[in-house]
């Protein structure tokens, strides 16, 4: 006989006292990302309110074949687990990301559906998830009036129901990303509205006898106000309590427990001699100038095979502003150290190359199937165990010292905007164009610098720096060629104060023609419009938000001396992330007779650039930096027009939509391998000067886990967001299908990858890619539902205009702006 509740005995006072005390209640989320570009930075907050960065498991909607039972499985075992290692109690519950198409589409909501169905715990859906709510009790989401991406309105919601929005202002302003709505003459019956805007869209609903809700603006979005508060909220919800404030919110600053530094494991301590080590001297003071160091790359470096220059060219231009302080130094090296060499990497081919002198000789070994960040990653590994010997002109330091820069040897180059994107599905349009294209550079090329030059032009210091196996014959050989490196630059020094005009201290050897050099555009002014208007089709259709549609200019031209170039190039276009890159292995650029033509990828190739745009920093700490550039004006021809431009972009709605997004995507992509509350922005939408142009810029800071290094980082980062559009990955494939063949080096990143583990790289614009018998240039913008057609394609000759105009005057020796032009047809 089953004893009913009346025949059990209420439990003595002293059997309470002896109960196991109740154990503390938390939560854990099932994040289903839509294949968004703003998931992870839900799934950031969601960490921070819910306490744990392990309570938060983030799967595609078409993991485990798409059905969702599989995945809550999954999800029960990880968090059961979790809740007895931790003593816990965890209440779960699910919420569904945002994204690209329609929630009745299987292939754009995945699982989502059925979360929505079968779902035993409480469910939040964002934007589309919020859609799909509406689409599974059979309701209709159907497009907008207005498309609304990266655009802010404010929400008003029912007193009476504020489960969702306690502690929350009615008229809160928030950022939305959308093009679809759900259609307010189809609401479904077991759904509430619960708030709307102010012209009656719908924002936020609600079920009305289960614990599921949606909203339809953003609230990780960095602008929406009380996003915090509304997970948190959520999170009362799923531990049916009572409402608590919110005490986070999106900060120009990490959350605090985010700003302990990683403690770093010394490899040179007393007694242990590292593996290899890193020497750096002081060689030079007193004279660091941009102007002394261009003479110094020509002097030193104009003619070897393989050289480069990491060049902060407008120091000058920006003194005591934040450009200033990142364009402090500048760096320069070639392959002539005992172990240098070049790596390349094919993209069609996924093939490896890796060149090493021999002599006058190379040597090529290729390696078939294998990526360059594997290979890159296999080399840190080894250097791995590295100690930094300091020689300050005085005395020697063997232990840690503040230097005014981040590189300690490794890998200078590039990546190409392909080199970690492209798609299987997308093999064949990319070989078959690739093949159309004739000459090209290398989809990614690094040469591993075991010499180098740091120019330090703030305190005017020029100091060498070194890499060898500890104790070994390159070691002894390097510090002969720190030696002799002093010697040279003050040889250097007194013949560079006999000049009396520097910018005539390297002259080009070849002859300015006459002829003028032509670009033109791989695609027609028509079809670049007819682009943009199919973008935009989609972005009304929700297939995208923005999308960053960029145009070949291609010269059929031999510049023959690109180093000659690229110093007028800094000269007329300063920028903070400048840089040249060489790869002439027999001499070609300055051997008339054999600029023979060549079909394939080339072997002698230069990249000319003047980026203003910072793509990505690491430091050895693990702290991560991104500047994402999107907006872009001319210069005024006066003070007062300069200010009335800068202003009128500050405040410009279809830029600053533009920016935000690109923002948020950037946040999304540190929040995959950044510590929980350290994601954040300095500095949102400021407006930068440079020599032609103003742009709209904001920084994004996080810190890198632990348990992820460089490589992690740029697979979760590259290529930089604002080449691509959001969300990204269904952007790529858009941009894929709409520019009909590969962008290669344009809108990839030049910079170094340091064997500790940090970086810096750039986004490659305002680039010319030279080879042989041609010069690229890649131009192009965001194109957004505020996008006007004829705009977008002046804007895009504009940003390719400083480098044209350049061209022209290398070309013809003549400033008149007659040497060169673009065919617009």
């Amino acid at each position: 006989m089953v004893a009913s509740m009346d025949d059990v005995p209420a439990p003595t006072a002293a059997e309470s006292a002896s109960a196991p005390p109740k154990k503390p209640r938390q939560v854990a989320s099932l994040l289903i990302d839509n294949y968004d570009s703003y998931t992870y930075n839900i799934s950031q907050m969601l960490a921070q309110v819910n306490g744990c960065s392990s309570s938060v498991l983030v799967v595609k909607n078409d993991d485990f074949g798409g059905r969702f039972a599989a995945a809550w499985d999954h999800f029960v075992a990880q968090t059961s687990a979790i809740a007895i290692a931790e003593d816990v109690q965890l209440e779960l519950n699910v919420v569904l990301s945002p994204g690209p198409g329609h929630p009745a589409e299987p292939k754009d909501f995945g699982m989502c559906a059925d979360a929505i169905r079968h779902a035993a715990a409480p469910v939040l859906g964002v934007c589309l998830g919020h859609q799909g709510l509406a689409q599974v009790y059979g309701g209709q989401v159907v497009g907008a009036k207005e498309v609304m991406h990266g655009r802010t309105s404010r929400v008003f919601f029912d007193e009476t129901d504020k489960s969702l929005f306690a502690h929350v202002p009615n008229g809160f302003e928030v950022v939305r990303y959308h093009s679809l709505v759900i259609d307010p003459l189809n609401v479904p019956e077991e759904l509430d509205v619960i708030a709307q805007t102010d012209d009656g869209v719908i924002m936020a609903v609600r079920h009305r006898t289960k614990q599921q809700f949606g909203v339809q603006f953003h609230p990780e979005a960095v602008c929406s106000e009380f996003g915090y508060q509304l997970f948190q909220n959520f999170r009362d919800i799923t531990l049916a309590q009572g409402a608590s404030k919110c005490l986070l919110h999106h900060s120009n600053y990490p959350e605090q427990s985010a700003l302990e530094s990683r403690v770093l494991e010394c490899s040179s301590q007393s007694g242990v001699t590292p593996s290899y080590r890193v020497r750096v001297e002081r060689a030079s003071n007193g004279l660091a100038s941009l102007e002394f160091a261009e003479f110094v790359f020509g002097q030193l470096f104009g003619r070897s095979k393989r050289s480069f220059w990491l060049d902060s060219s407008n120091h000058n231009t920006v003194a005591g502003s934040d450009a200033a302080i990142q364009s402090r130094c500048s760096m320069m090296g070639d392959d002539s150290g005992p172990t240098s060499y070049c790596v390349e990497y094919d993209v069609a081919k996924v093939e490896l190359r890796l060149r090493r002198r021999h002599g006058e000789n190379e040597q090529v070994e290729t390696f078939p199937g294998q990526d360059i960040l594997t290979h890159v990653r296999e080399v840190m590994q080894a250097h791995e165990s590295h100690g930094v010997l300091f020689n300050d002109g005085e005395r020697e330091h063997r232990v840690n010292v503040e230097l005014p820069f981040a590189f300690r040897g490794g890998f200078v180059g590039y990546f190409g905007y392909e080199v970690l994107g492209s798609e299987q599905e997308g093999k064949k349009l990319f070989n078959d164009k690739i093949e159309m294209q004739g000459e090209r550079a290398p989809d990614a090329s690094f040469l591993f610098a075991d010499r180098t030059l740091v120019f330090d032009h703030r305190d005017n210091v020029i100091y060498s720096l070194s890499l060898s196996e500890s104790e070994s014959e390159n070691e002894s050989a390097n510090q002969d060629w720190h030696t002799a490196i002093k010697t040279q630059l003050k040889q250097l020094v007194v013949a560079f104060n006999q000049i009396s005009d520097p910018s005539s201290a390297l002259q080009s050897t070849i002859t300015a023609g006459k002829d003028e050099v032509v670009f033109r555009p791989s695609r027609s002014r028509a079809q670049y419009v007819a682009d943009i208007e199919e973008i935009q089709r989609l972005i009304r259709s929700g297939e995208t938000y923005e999308v960053c549609l960029t145009n070949h200019l291609r010269a059929e031209y031999a510049l023959r001396d690109p180093l000659a170039f690229y110093r007028m190039l800094r000269r007329r276009n300063p920028a903070p992330f400048a840089g040249f890159y060489l790869s002439n292995p027999h001499g070609r650029f300055h051997a008339p007779n054999s600029l023979t033509k060549s079909d394939g990828p080339e072997d002698t190739y230069a990249l000319c650039c003047s980026s203003p745009e910072r793509f990505l920093r690491v430091g050895a700490d693990g702290w991560m930096e991104s500047k994402p550039i999107k907006g872009t004006r001319p210069r005024g021809r006066d003070p007062k027009e300069d200010a009335a431009i800068a202003e009128e972009l500050a405040s410009c709605e279809k830029d600053r939509a533009e920016n935000m997004m690109i923002a948020d995507l950037v946040r999304n992509d540190f929040g995959i391998v950044a510590r929980v509350g350290s994601v954040h922005v300095p500095r949102l939408m400021g407006v930068e000067t440079y020599a032609t142009v103003h742009q709209l810029v904001t920084t994004v800071r996080a810190q890198c886990r632990e348990d992820a290094d460089v490589v992690d980082v740029l697979r979760a980062t590259f290529p930089g967001g604002s080449m691509t559009g959001a969300p990204k990955k269904r952007t790529m494939r858009i941009i894929r299908e709409l520019e009909r063949a590969p962008r290669g080096v344009y809108s990839g990143g030049l910079g170094f990858l340091s064997i500790d583990g940090s970086c810096d790289l750039n986004i490659i614009i305002r680039t010319a890619i030279v080879t042989p018998n041609s010069v690229t240039l890649g131009a192009g913008g965001a194109i957004v539902a505020l996008s006007d057609s004829d705009d977008e394609y002046d804007e895009m000759l504009l940003k390719a205009r400083a480098l044209v105009a350049t061209i022209g005057a290398y070309a013809t020796g003549s400033d008149d702006g007659t040497g060169a032009r673009v065919v617009v047809d």
